[in-house]
């Protein structure tokens, strides 16, 4: 019964999911989220010792894998069995059947990306101030606000948005990897030598991003729009912003 309606929530009916149809109830969510990493919640951590949440870390960074891996599964094969769409026009009878098609993939992937919100919690209760910049915060409700104006506007969702999000989730699964084997304690520290490389491959995936978005662009295949527009300048943007974490890193 609950797996059921587990299934019936990530499959069926999803546009008439109050997330998915609402206007104001992904905002809300996003701004308390905001609010609360920035304002609230170090305020009330003030003069609170900080939370261990070594078990929990370790689970929901290691469950981040297995769900970044069964969404690249689905992301690739969707990928593979729809490329010859890939130049469809958005507002192609055919493309819109391939979107209504794909939406499960869609709310999946907007739902992760909404869980996803947790690891910045999870840096606030632990008061790992270190790890709470700005870049954390905007990447986290960027990439979140991303997941869902595309997946409500079939209209403005490029194919392209599949490699880009397939290539995200690769990086991913090495992030949460990461962040799983540290989160075990200390003494891993000895085999988590591939740290400073983490910056580095996300630096490429913009790179990528950047170069087969415009690929799509430059051969025709996808005409400049509003969501074309969009995303080169979110990647671009968090290029410039990942660039100048690296330089202040890695290159003093």
């Amino acid at each position: 019964m609950i797996l059921d309606s587990i299934s019936d929530f990530l499959n069926k009916d999803i546009e008439n999911k109050l997330l998915f149809k609402n206007d104001y109830l992904f905002p809300s969510i996003l701004i308390s989220y905001i609010l609360f990493v920035t304002w609230i919640g170090p305020s009330l951590m003030i003069t609170r010792k900080p939370f261990k949440l070594r078990g929990i870390m370790v689970v929901y960074n290691f469950i981040e894998v297995c769900v970044n891996i069964y969404v690249f599964k689905w992301i690739f094969s969707t990928t593979i069995f729809y490329w010859h769409a890939r130049c469809l026009l958005f507002e192609d009878p055919e493309y819109l059947a391939i979107y209504k098609k794909t939406l499960p993939l869609w709310w999946f992937v907007l739902l992760n990306k909404m869980f996803e919100l947790w690891d910045t919690v999870f840096i606030v209760l632990r008061k790992k101030w270190n790890q709470l910049s700005g870049l954390h915060i905007i990447h986290h409700s960027i990439v979140c606000s991303m997941a869902w104006w595309f997946t409500r506007n079939p209209s403005r969702t490029g194919f392209y948005f599949f490699v880009v999000l397939g290539i995200n989730i690769v990086v991913h699964t090495v992030l949460y990897t990461y962040y799983g084997l540290s989160s075990i304690g200390p003494h891993m520290e000895k085999y988590l030598w591939w740290k400073k490389y983490l910056t580095a491959l996300q630096i490429g995936q913009f790179v990528v991003d950047i170069a087969y978005v415009s690929f799509e662009v430059l051969t025709g295949c996808k005409t400049v729009g509003i969501s074309e527009i969009i995303t080169f300048a979110f990647i671009t943007y968090l290029l410039i912003l990942f660039l100048n974490l690296y330089k202040e890193k890695y290159c003093k």
